[in-house]
Order: structure tokens, then C-alpha cells, then sequence
């Protein structure tokens, strides 16, 4: 089971630099230029909110990690941060679109707050549905 995993400091470039990565990885693995477009989005999101959000608490700096695993019919990432874990902000950055994106575009998520803290975002995506 092909797998891949990656660490990113905390910085403005991160999401570009997480996507890059992952598309790059994806792309030997997937056919379908939708379903790479769908998880350029969604890595591109849930980095975008690690960078955000994780470490407003620890001064801005830390780590986003991403995990790639090829199971069968789906790809699974998994994106986590170490930072102060998920709760509502009235002083949000971003305009609160980016875990919907995330929905809409998977064929499931899961946002999960590890017993060590920070939050993990868990997406698959089905390789074999149809283009």
C-alpha cells in the first residue's frame, strides 16, 4: 500500500507548498484530473487552516503535517497540526468556507482532535468513481 508522509512548517506558503506536494504524489497514483483537482482543493483548504488557526496560541509557529495512504478504490489524506485544537473564533482570519469545501469535494471527511492535542483532518476520495 503505496504511502507517503510530509512536514511543512506553519508559514503563509505552507498551503501551496502542502498541495504542490501532494498533487505531485497523487498524480502517480490517480488517473482522473477531477479527483486531483478535488484534492488540490482540499489539501490546499485544511493547510490553509492549520496555518490559520493551529497556533495563534504558541506565537505562530509550528508544524502541519500530511499523510498520503493508496488503499484499493481510495486515497486517504490526513492533515494535522499540533496547535490549540478546533473551536469557533468571532476573530477568524478566513471567511469559514474551508471545512465545507473540504465536505463537498471528498467522498467523506473527518475532522478528529487527537487525545495530544491539535486537529486532524482525515479526507478520502474514492480513485475508481466514475469521470
Amino acid at each position: 500500500m503505496p504511502h507517503a508522509a510530509w512536514s511543512f512548517a506553519a508559514a503563509r506558503e505552507t498551503p501551496m507548498q502542502a498541495r504542490r506536494t501532494v498533487v505531485d504524489w497523487a498524480q502517480t497514483h490517480v488517473e482522473d484530473r477531477a479527483i486531483l483537482s478535488d484534492i488540490a482543493l482540499a489539501i490546499t483548504e485544511a493547510a490553509t487552516n492549520a496555518v490559520l488557526h493551529a497556533y495563534n496560541d504558541h506565537g505562530g509557529t509550528g508544524t502541519v503535517r500530511v499523510q498520503a495512504e493508496l488503499g484499493g478504490d481510495h486515497v486517504c489524506f490526513t492533515v494535522r497540526d499540533e496547535g490549540s485544537g478546533l473551536r469557533p473564533r468571532v476573530d477568524s482570519p478566513g471567511l469559514g468556507l474551508g471545512l465545507s469545501l473540504i465536505a463537498q469535494v471528498a467522498d467523506s471527511a473527518d475532522i478528529r482532535t487527537p487525545e495530544d492535542g491539535g486537529t486532524e483532518v482525515v479526507m478520502r476520495f474514492n480513485v475508481s468513481r466514475a469521470a
